[in-house]
């Protein structure tokens, strides 16, 4: 049995941010869930609905989804596993159009932050080292 090839430094550090932006997200999900729980009011969501009051806790159970999965295949593939590379690489497609949005609506801060980190991890995720690592891995 062949031992499993060792990630290169490039895919260990893309899982550190597609993790430290899991943890992120994560503490924002917390956030809209305190809000929901302690009732603050929402000016910008207008329903005559009594569900309208829990839809930060809708939007924390699905970011939960996704940047779970996110930090999970983030660790699989820093353990070098076969998966984990594709949910990464959506997520930061997406954090690049988030950032698009973040710019337009004013958060010029945030928005580089987000643009900045997903251009890094999809750089690391597609170079050279990368892919001979994980053509390799999916070899074996």
């Amino acid at each position: 049995m062949n031992p499993r090839p060792q990630p290169p430094a490039q895919i260990r550090w893309a899982g550190l941010i597609a993790i430290a932006q899991s943890v992120i997200a994560f503490a924002f999900a917390g956030f809209l869930v305190f809000r929901d729980i302690t009732g603050a009011e929402e000016r910008s969501l207008v329903s005559d609905s009594a569900n309208i009051a829990w839809v930060g806790t809708g939007t924390a159970v699905f970011m939960a989804i996704i940047f779970g999965t996110v930090a999970v295949g983030a660790v699989s593939m820093i353990r070098g596993h076969k998966w984990g590379r594709g949910p990464i690489v959506l997520l930061e497609i997406i954090l690049l159009g988030v950032a698009y949005f973040m710019f337009t609506g004013g958060a010029w801060a945030m928005g580089v932050a987000t643009a900045v980190s997903a251009v890094a991890a999809l750089a690391l995720l597609f170079n050279r080292r990368a892919f001979e690592w994980a053509e390799e891995t999916y070899r074996s």
